[in-house]
Formats: structure tokens, sequence, C-alpha cells
């Protein structure tokens, strides 16, 4: 379906969207931006931890 995301495009859009987070968590509030982007950056961990070991890329396309 033209316009649908596909998983690698979520996981890429979740890593950019928990610094997107974090750093106006820093302009926000009194938190330095190295503080606040060592917090957000552990879901972004999170969501490359699973893209490559949970659901690992196929070259095909299909999971097995």
């Amino acid at each position: 379906m033209p316009g649908s995301l596909s998983m690698p495009d979520l996981v890429l859009a979740s890593i950019a969207l928990s610094m997107l987070l974090a750093s106006l968590g820093a302009v926000v509030t009194s938190l330095s931006f190295v503080t606040a982007l060592s917090a957000g950056s552990l879901p972004a961990t999170g969501s490359i931890g699973y893209a490559l070991f949970y659901n690992p890329p196929v070259a095909d396309g299909r999971r097995s």
C-alpha cells in the first residue's frame, strides 16, 4: 500500500523521535543537553536492539 510505513521506517522514526524529545526536554527543563541526550539514547538503543536482534532484516523482505 503506498504511503504505509515499513518496520525499518518505524524503527528509524522511533530513534529520531526519542532523540528529538530528549533535546526538547533539555530546552524546556533545566537539564543539560548531555544528561537529556543520555536519557534519550536509552529508548533509541532499545529500538536498535529490537531491529537487530528481535526482528532482524532479511534479504528477500520476508520473515521466516
